[in-house]
């Protein structure tokens, strides 16, 4: 027998959806020959208003070159049942965010998470 059942899963998830205090559109890629051998992506919204919250994870400096840049990473908190893919986009707040990777592997799904990285 499960620790939690389907009414404790669901009260997490009721929950957690308070706690997402921001939306968020979410960019599936198209792709399509340029003519010259070659393929352009296009973004396009594959849902918009998505219940969100984003978080800085770290912050660290990069070399690159002869000049250090910055780079953060963050975590975005997404309902339990959002369609996302780790190679998909996010836009919050204006500003466009490539997802690296997603939790998968948890014993509940009582929110799914993201890795994104700025574009």
């Amino acid at each position: 027998m499960s620790a939690i059942d389907t009414t404790m899963l669901a009260a997490m998830r009721e929950a957690i959806a308070e706690l997402l205090p921001d939306t968020c559109t979410i960019l599936s890629p198209t792709s399509a020959p340029d003519g010259y051998g070659g393929v352009t992506t296009t973004w396009g919204t594959a849902t918009a208003s998505v219940a969100c919250r984003l978080d800085m994870k770290q912050g660290r400096e990069l070399a690159s070159g002869e000049s250090v840049q910055p780079f953060t990473a963050y975590t975005l908190s997404l309902p339990w049942d959002a369609t996302i893919n780790a190679s998909w986009r996010v836009v919050v707040s204006s500003v466009t965010y490539a997802v690296t990777s997603i939790n998968i592997g948890q014993s509940w799904k009582a929110v799914t998470r993201c890795e994104l990285e700025k574009v």
